[in-house]
């Protein structure tokens, strides 16, 4: 039965003689070649454990600040040779997640910068280009200190956070659970269709 090389970051499998891949470059030196039946067998073993112990994941930081796994070459955000760096345990066990969830149920947004500008010429340009009551750039989303901040842009239709407009260019931070109008607020219970409406969802997930 042949023998091949997985690759621990891609999942490629490569000829047991490379020792790097040849999809994304990662060292293989260190990758012991397999057959399909040892694959499958692993996979098996994998599949049985309940618990996944991560503190003790081992990762390269790349000066741009990226997690990359141990076995990688290259950064996988900006690109750069990251062979050099020394592998250092990663050590956070939870990941914040900040999302924002149409009301229509279309739609969700995961925030994951620093600073994000949304509007329908901007990000979520893929739900928002249909909204015409939403600015081609409508606001800010920022990220800081475990913390997500909302400021408000547009001139004409504004921003609403629980139905309250937002002055222009004032930030406000946004809580789990609070509901985002962007151009438009909620009237005797209606809400304009051609305005956005979300809902905040922020969390932690292993």
């Amino acid at each position: 039965m042949a023998k091949y090389k997985i690759c621990p970051v891609c999942g490629e499998h490569n000829q047991p003689v490379m020792l790097e891949c040849c999809k994304c470059e990662a060292d293989l030196s260190g990758t012991r070649a397999i057959d399909e039946d040892t694959e499958k067998a692993q996979a098996e073993q994998a599949s049985q454990k309940s618990v996944l112990n991560t503190s003790h994941r081992m990762v390269r930081i790349c000066d741009c600040g990226q997690k990359n796994p141990m076995q990688s070459r290259k950064c996988s955000s900006c690109g750069e040779d990251i062979s050099m760096i020394i592998p250092t345990s990663d050590t956070e066990s939870a990941i914040i997640k900040y999302v924002m969830s149409s009301l229509d149920g279309e739609y969700a947004y995961e925030v994951k910068g620093a600073s994000t500008i949304i509007g329908r010429e901007n990000e979520m340009q893929e739900y928002l280009s249909k909204k015409s009551f939403v600015s081609r750039k409508h606001a800010e989303l920022q990220l800081e200190d475990d913390k997500l901040f909302i400021t408000n842009f547009s001139h004409t239709n504004y921003t609403y956070i629980n139905n309250e407009k937002i002055d222009y260019e004032n930030r406000r931070e946004l809580h789990d659970g609070d509901e985002v109008g962007l151009g438009g607020n909620s009237q005797d219970g209606q809400r304009q269709d051609d305005a956005a409406y979300f809902v905040i969802r922020i969390g932690s997930c292993i």
